[in-house]
């Protein structure tokens, strides 16, 4: 009974399809995609971090802009991977991976890969997760 009671309230992969029981977990489930999405958005985000540290740099400029712009740059840089550290290491984002890796563990075969191809849309935050109704 624990064990039922626990995938009401982190959701499963499997679902239970039992009316309330079955819609909760989807709806979690739901959320936990988004989170992840979130998390996903965010480090695809930090790939770029240094190419716009460099770009920010104006051309033919003086010494000072060139510092001052560098600097600005480096600030932003380090509020984003300060930001994407605070949003990994969150509770929500412990729950969800710790989820995953449950659902993993349990069921690992037919876990096919994420590719972004398939999905055009995935990094606008405001879409509906794939597969989903909402």
């Amino acid at each position: 009974m624990a064990a039922h009671s626990s995938q009401a309230k982190f959701g499963s992969v499997g679902g239970s399809g039992q009316g309330d029981v079955g819609a909760l977990e989807e709806e979690q489930l739901v959320l936990y995609m988004k989170q992840l999405n979130l998390l996903h958005v965010k480090c695809r985000e930090l790939r770029t971090t240094i190419q716009r540290m460099l770009e920010s740099i104006p051309n033919n400029a003086t010494p000072k802009e060139v510092y001052e712009g560098f600097t600005k740059s480096v600030i932003a840089a380090h509020t984003q991977i300060k930001d994407f550290g605070a949003l990994y290491t969150s509770d929500e984002s412990k729950k969800v991976l710790e989820q995953a890796k449950k659902s993993r563990d349990a069921n690992p075969k037919g876990i096919r890969p994420w590719r972004a191809k398939d999905h055009p849309d995935w990094l606008d935050l405001d879409q509906p997760i794939s597969g989903t109704d909402q």
